[in-house]
């Protein structure tokens, strides 16, 4: 019996050596070029479902802040979101700055989901961890710990929208003219 041939193939050949030096090429980059540093986030919520979709919402806000910010932001910063924070008036969110024995700078950003009883939408959530961010870019950190606090006025809020401009201007049904009596 006649054994095969294990000739390759010139141009698979050709192909290896590319992605070889493609792979190459993609491990220095990644090793020596600064990326985007990973901020941990944490949602402390036993739904797993709302857990989930706040935490994808939450790291896009994240991610987002960083490009705008850029090196403004501490080198280590995680994000807690949890269902309120303990204070003399509750808070919406509040950011802790501290350093540490190396002298790094680290934050940890605080997200309430509750405030006074009352729910946060999640817009309210990312505006204030947006709200947090940029007063971290802003702010200094010499001492020990800062706190930015975000507080919201309990109580009910109604956005009054103007009349719609497509709904008829009388009601044609009350306005018809009565036949005359016979």
């Amino acid at each position: 019996m006649a054994k095969r041939s294990r000739k390759v193939h010139p141009i698979v050949t050709a192909l290896r050596r590319v992605c070889a030096a493609l792979a190459t090429t993609g491990r220095f980059i990644r090793r020596h070029l600064p990326l985007p540093r990973r901020i941990p986030i944490e949602v402390v919520l036993a739904d797993q479902v709302r857990r989930r979709a706040l935490k994808r919402e939450v790291a896009r806000t994240v991610r987002s802040l960083q490009r705008i910010l850029g090196e403004l932001l501490p080198g280590d910063v995680v994000v807690v979101v949890q269902q309120a924070i303990p204070a003399e008036q509750e808070l919406a969110g509040c950011c802790q700055l501290a350093q540490r024995p190396d002298q790094r700078r680290f934050a940890l950003i605080r997200l309430a989901l509750q405030v006074d009883g009352r729910r946060l939408s999640t817009d309210e959530v990312l505006a204030t961890l947006a709200e947090q961010c940029v007063g971290l870019a802003m702010k200094e950190a010499p001492g020990v710990e800062h706190r930015v606090p975000v507080r919201l006025q309990p109580g009910e809020r109604r956005t009054s929208f103007p009349p719609d401009p497509l709904r008829p201007l009388r009601d044609v049904s009350h306005d018809e003219p009565e036949p005359p009596a016979a």
